[in-house]
């Protein structure tokens, strides 16, 4: 996946400042500070994206990982590094989050999917690093038989708004045996799922009568929130930080349509979108990928497609 004469160039600005692009609703987000002693630059958020103190921060850090990767590097190389480094800084993040709960509070263990039944929100540059893991990790005849699944997967889910989605009938491609076969790279937003009560979740996902009271309700289950607030900074400062420094269409995809494109799609596709351009658009989906109860608040931050409104 070399894609290095593919540019993503961030906008110059004067007087030590880079300036960042409009979202469609002609706001800005991040300005760029350069230091006029050291040249050193540093992205901040102009105003507050979030009420919690401590995601604005994070939201900041990954703006400003997401410049300094792709600065150096403005290629599709680039963005997989940068969405490992996210997944990994999640990971650390939600670890030491969920280890300030009292012992055994939380459910979750090895094994139990009753949250793999869903669509999962997911932005390009972690679709493209499931996918770039897949096709260096797996011999060709399995990357075929996956890559048949998640088509099989995409033509009976693609116009399934969320809330049929969530259903024991549609787990997703990469759950295999009740194991998330993608564990190493699984999206953000997985990273930040909990639960408290194990048994709330399976009778949620497989009891018609609770499923429907719980997608009526708009409300997610019993969890700590915190792992899924950084899940949202985290994802917040990547969307704004590609969308506004470097016009890259950001927008969050649905997974299994995201990865159909990607491993049965032209291989231009990851280029394409590295020049500004929309060849994800088909993975948008009917609700944008959201899933029930959750939402997806980063969303609502009305982040500009790959080019100044």
């Amino acid at each position: 996946m070399n894609q290095r004469n593919s540019k993503a160039r961030p906008s110059s600005g004067k007087k030590g400042r880079r300036l960042a692009h409009k979202d469609v609703a002609g706001r800005v987000h991040l300005a760029v500070h350069r230091d006029p002693a050291s040249g050193n630059e540093r992205v901040v958020l102009r105003s507050p994206v979030f009420r919690e103190a401590w995601q604005n921060d994070v939201a900041a850090a990954a703006a400003n990982t997401a410049y300094a990767v792709l600065r150096v590097d403005p290629s599709v190389d680039g963005a997989v590094e940068l969405a490992r480094s996210a997944m990994a800084a999640m990971s650390r993040l939600a670890a030491g989050l969920l280890a300030r709960a009292p012992g055994g509070a939380v459910a979750c263990r090895a094994g139990c999917d009753h949250c793999c039944y869903q669509a999962v929100g997911v932005t390009p540059p972690e679709a493209l690093a499931i996918a770039d893991h897949l096709k260096t990790t797996l011999p060709d005849a399995e990357l075929a038989r996956v890559a048949r699944r998640v088509s099989e997967h995409h033509e009976r889910t693609r116009d399934m708004p969320s809330a049929e989605r969530f259903s024991p009938d549609h787990p997703c491609p990469f759950l295999a045996s009740g194991r998330c076969s993608i564990y190493d790279v699984r999206p953000l937003s997985c990273r930040g799922m909990n639960s408290l009560d194990a048994g709330e979740c399976a009778t949620r996902l497989r009891d018609p009568e609770a499923r429907a009271a719980f997608l009526a309700s708009g409300v997610g289950g019993r969890s700590f929130m915190e792992p899924i607030r950084a899940f949202h900074a985290i994802s917040a400062g990547l969307q704004l930080g590609l969308s506004e420094l470097f016009r890259l269409d950001m927008r969050p995809l649905e997974l299994t349509a995201a990865m159909h494109l990607l491993l049965s799609g032209p291989g231009s596709l990851a280029d394409a979108w590295l020049r500004g351009q929309r060849p994800f658009e088909p993975a948008r989906g009917a609700d944008q990928g959201k899933d029930p109860g959750l939402g997806e608040p980063s969303a609502a931050l009305g982040l500009a497609p790959g080019r100044d409104p």
